[in-house]
């Protein structure tokens, strides 16, 4: 009798212990589908905000128009803000100064527009821009431009924050920025020698800027400085040097280039600064010369960061994806182990039970 009780058991622990793996396996099964599921409804999802974002961008930025927030730099109700365009590789003139400017913007309110691409504005291109109001002849300070702005909104984030107008030292002007570029003011030297605005253009460098500083007879130039700012030129020199992140060697070899360089307005003069500049007497670091490396386009910081962005966003929203839906089979997979156990034990114990009491009746 123990013996037929004894193989019932046995058989009930393993009919139970099937039912109980092929019970879990089940479960693990849909669990992979309902990640499998959540994965493509995400990726749907991903895809379709992508196209949209793909669409926004066609239907403000493909007809190249630009546009400016009149109202922030105080000028609302203004009859006319001229978009002034000049390129920074040799372009020349985008659009002319002043009231000639008037055919080519529109307004809407106090936002006015103006299309760029149509005037001229090229792909792989750098330009300055400046706005002015031509009700009062105000005007911002020079903003760095590309095609990249195609559709964004320039506007003046503080009327108040004003800075040394380049040519003209006697004027102030707003700085301007962008509402979605990275692109800011434009660095320059004025006419006094100091230096005003963010961003650096990629068509030149700190370094460069500093020759053409000193090789100059223009209105930005070292000669212009001495003669309105009361500094000597080691004085200035240094002071200008410094403001642009350049070292006692960068100065020394720029100065020796400049010197090569000759004019700028083509008159051929030979401008040498070596025996008014002295190195022993400078206030700058010491360093050697970079090459012209120091203070390289800062605009391409902006790029790289939105490139950056859009990469580590990118990877790390796969990434997460990848890993949520592995951490959900991953977790299903523990649960179900679990109670698979639990079921094997509660099986073991009842046949225990079982064969226990059977073998105390047997002896009975």
């Amino acid at each position: 009798m123990f013996k037929k009780i004894f193989c019932l058991a046995l058989a009930l622990v393993m009919m139970m212990s099937m039912a109980a793996v092929g019970f879990s396996a089940a479960q693990v099964e849909v669990a992979d589908v309902a990640a499998d599921a959540d994965a493509a409804t995400t990726g749907a999802d991903n895809d379709t905000a992508s196209q949209g974002a793909e669409a926004d961008v066609a239907t403000t930025g493909a007809d190249g128009v630009i546009y400016f927030d009149a109202a922030s730099a105080g000028w609302s109700g203004v009859k006319w803000v001229s978009f002034y365009i000049y390129g920074l590789s040799g372009e020349g003139n985008i659009t002319e100064w002043g009231g000639k400017n008037k055919q080519y913007t529109s307004n809407e309110g106090d936002t006015w527009a103006f299309n760029a691409k149509e005037a001229g504005v090229q792909e792989g291109h750098e330009y300055g821009i400046i706005f002015e109001n031509l009700d009062t002849t105000a005007q911002t300070a020079d903003l760095l431009f590309n095609s990249s702005c195609f559709g964004d909104t320039a506007y003046v984030p503080n009327p108040d924050d004003k800075i040394e107008n380049a040519v003209d030292s006697n004027k102030k002007s707003m700085k301007a920025a962008w509402k979605s570029s990275s692109l800011g003011s434009i660095k320059q030297i004025t006419s006094l020698g100091n230096i005003v605005g963010d961003s650096i253009p990629s068509t030149t460098s700190a370094y460069q800027m500093m020759v053409n500083f000193l090789a100059s007879k223009g209105s930005q130039s070292l000669t212009n400085a001495l003669g309105f700012n009361g500094k000597d030129a080691q004085t200035t020199i240094d002071e200008t040097a410094k403001a642009l992140g350049l070292n006692k060697g960068d100065v020394e070899k720029a100065i020796a280039e400049a010197k090569d360089t000759g004019a700028n307005d083509g008159s051929g003069d030979k401008t040498d600064w070596s025996d008014k500049w002295d190195k022993s007497k400078s206030t700058l670091e010491d360093g050697d010369s970079n090459g012209g490396k120091t203070g390289e386009n800062t605009d391409n910081t902006g790029d790289n960061t939105g490139n950056n962005t859009g990469n580590n966003t990118g990877g790390n929203t796969g990434g997460n994806s990848s890993t949520s839906k592995s951490g959900s089979a991953s977790n299903t997979q523990t649960g179900q182990t679990e109670d698979m156990i639990f079921i094997m034990l509660g099986v073991m114990v009842v046949a225990a039970g079982v064969i226990f009491f059977a073998r105390k009746r047997e002896r009975a």
